[in-house]
Formats: structure tokens, sequence, C-alpha cells
């Protein structure tokens, strides 16, 4: 292990993707303050451009603070990330993914969350989905990563608009992500790094929960923002069964926090009619809502209620309706979209199925048709979803969760 020579390492894995490492060192160039950092590559075996062209646009922006590190072949994310931390000499580590950008200012919120309380052992920025003009531009994609009962890992109000209040919030999390992560490069050792059974997947969320394990905990810092494609890496999700399995045998005290967040935050957990936990607004809102809408019925407003408030069911309802009685399909889409990810049922599958369709995006509309056709399958296997109750209400240490589980067994 080299000295300490810098105060940071920003450790990037890469495997291929240079249309993404690219503008990712870019930002980090043009936001990241002083030289007191190093930028250490983690070349995965890359079969593209990134072996020829990464060490050039890393010195012309680094200097001799670029490290390309070439490894011989794909060893996957946590032997990357632990070659790059090996090869790095600096105090802090920062892994991030290469399909992020920073933006100005990302670095000293993380330093001050990280120095204010000592306790900590790691903090990450706030998450986006890219300004790329999509239906998801500006919406959370990572602002801390909730536990339920059974083993569940989320991200905790992904999709949320990023103004929400909820999302501005600083809590004490288990896991947050490795795709922006910062830490004390002494802790990250003693831990023995991420563990490398894993395969492009959990490795972040074995090592957060190892460390959680010791009374270590995590944090998001809302005021440093990057934005995060996702999925940028080739075959992210082939190992995710055994990725699981893996994580379960060996994380089996994870602490279930994610109906106390919703609960922070004034929402409720809730179970879909194929018993999968979710969040919803309490009804005395739900209710509120709706007279605030009788008393001005224009789409305009509508839009605007669900900004403010993402989990409004039939708001969701209401303003595809509206859409699309005067025309406008295209518009619609995305509202059928987020009514689909923010409030899951089988109405909400049905609705953004027959508006893709009518939208001409047949290949999206037949993606949510054989998830609808799934989930009717497993509705209708009553012992089955009276087997997975039985199960659920064994772990469920929430109230409401057991209560409404104990009502579908009743059922």
């Amino acid at each position: 292990m080299a000295p300490s020579r810098f105060h940071l390492s920003i450790v990037i894995p890469v495997w291929n993707g240079w249309d993404l490492t690219e503008p990712c060192l870019r930002a980090l160039a043009e936001h990241t303050p002083g030289d007191d950092f190093q930028v250490v590559l983690a070349d995965n075996g890359s079969t593209d451009e990134t072996p020829s062209a990464a060490p050039l646009l890393g010195r012309a922006l680094f200097g001799e603070r670029f490290v390309h590190h070439r490894l011989p072949e794909n060893l996957g994310f946590a032997k990357a990330c632990n070659a790059g931390a090996e090869a790095s000499s600096a105090a802090h580590l920062f892994f991030l993914n290469n399909d992020t950008r920073v933006t100005e200012n990302w670095l000293p919120p993380l330093l001050d969350g990280l120095r204010a309380d000592r306790r900590l052992a790691g903090v990450g920025p706030l998450l986006l989905f890219p300004d790329d003009n999509s239906v998801r531009a500006g919406r959370v994609q990572h602002l801390g990563i909730a536990v339920a009962d059974n083993m569940e890992f989320r991200h905790l109000y992904e999709y949320f608009p990023h103004t929400h209040p909820a999302v501005a919030r600083q809590r004490s999390f288990s896991v947050i992500t490795a795709a922006a992560l910062l830490m004390p490069a002494p802790l990250f050792r003693a831990h023995g790094g991420f563990h490398e059974g894993f395969v492009n997947g959990m490795e972040d969320v074995d090592l957060c929960c190892r460390i959680a394990h010791r009374g270590g905990h995590f944090s998001v810092i809302p005021q440093s923002v990057v934005f995060h494609h996702t999925h940028g890496t080739e075959g992210r999700f082939d190992h995710e069964a055994a990725n699981l399995r893996l994580l379960r045998a060996r994380c089996r005290d994870a602490r279930e926090n994610f109906c106390a967040f919703l609960r922070e935050d004034g929402f409720e957990p809730a179970l879909t009619p194929w018993l999968d936990l979710t969040m919803r607004l309490p009804e005395a809102r739900a209710t509120e809502l709706e007279d605030r809408f009788r008393a001005d019925p224009s789409a305009e407003h509508l839009d605007a209620l669900l900004f403010d408030e993402p989990l409004w069911d039939h708001g969701y309802a209401l303003l595809a309706a509206l859409l699309e009685a005067h025309g406008q399909l295209q518009e619609a889409m995305p509202v059928a979209y987020f009514r689909s990810l923010l409030c899951p049922g089988l109405e909400a599958y049905e609705e953004c199925v027959r508006i893709v369709r009518a939208c001409g995006v047949h290949d999206m509309a037949d993606r949510y048709a054989a998830m609808l056709h799934s989930l009717k399958q497993t509705m209708a296997d009553r012992a089955g979803l009276a087997r997975k109750a039985h199960s659920m209400l064994y772990a469920a240490r929430d109230t409401d969760v057991r209560r409404q589980l104990e009502t579908f067994l009743a059922e």
C-alpha cells in the first residue's frame, strides 16, 4: 500500500463504456477544486478505446494525479474497486461509477458531513437521474437504501421529484450505494474492502451491513448532487439471484427501517394485492388533495399537486383521464408511467399498458403486459399468497403491516 500523498482518491471501476467514462472524468476535472486529490481508473481489462484514450485524457485533465490501473481481465466490480483502493495513496476513498456526472460544489458538503459526525462510516451525494430531457430527468435515483423486514433493500423515494421535502432530509442509514461513496481509507481496509464473492451487485450492501453490525452508519448529504445514468455496465444484473442468496447468507441481521422512514415523512406502509411492501398517502392527505383539485379541476393544477404529493394514486388516474380526454396521449404516458412506479397496482399497470400501447411504444407495453400477466397468476394462487403472507407475518415488526397481513389471511 502506497503512503498517503493525497487527501482523497477517487476510484472509478470501469469495463468498456468510454462514452460514459469520458464525460465522468471531464466533470470531475471541472467541478473538483484544488489538487489534493487523485483519480484512479480501475480498468477491468476494457476492450474498447478506454485503454488508449483514458491515459491521454486523464493526464491532460489531472496530470500526475491520474492513475490508469490496468487489470488483465474483467474481474468484476468488487475486485476492481479493491485493486483501485490498493493502488491509491490517500486518506479517503471515493468510489464512483463511471456512469455518473458530478456537479458544482459536490465535494465540500461530503467532506464537511464526514467531519461533522465522527460516528459516520461514510457518506454519499444525492443521486439524480440525468438531466437529459427524459421523463425521469431531475428525479431521485438514490438518497439511501432502506431495509424491509424480509431482507429487501430498496432505494428510498426513488423517482420522487428532487424538490420534495422528504428528499432534503439527512438521515442515518445502514446502507448507501457505492455508486458514489466516500469513506476513510483505513476503515475500508479494516473491513476487508468489498467481498469478492459477489459479481457486479450487492457488494456495497454487504460492506455497509458489516460496518453497521459493528455500530457504524452512513448518510446521504443532499447538498451534494451527482447525476447517475444507472445500469451503464453491460450484464449488470446477470448474477442478481446468486448475489441475493449470498447477501442473505452473510447479512442476516440487517435492521429494518423502511416503515420508520415512511412515518417520519408522513407516509404509511402498505401492501400490494400480490403482497409486495409499498408506500401510500394517509387517507386524510388524499382527501385533502381531492378537495384542492375540485377547487381547480385543471390539468395544470393537478400536475402541480402530484409534483408535491407523488404518492397520490387517484391523482394520477385523474390527470391521465383529463389528458386523454383532450387528445394528449403523449402527455398522459409519463403520468401512467410514474403511477406504475410510485403507486403500483393492477389498475395502474393496466392503464400503463393501454396508454403506452396507444402511443406506439410497443416494447414497453409488452414488458408491462408480461409483468401484469405474471402478477395476475400470482394473485390467482391463493395458497401461494397465503404462504407468503404467513412468512411475512413471521418477520414483520411493523404493527400496520402485521394488521394488513392478518386481514389478508382472514379473508
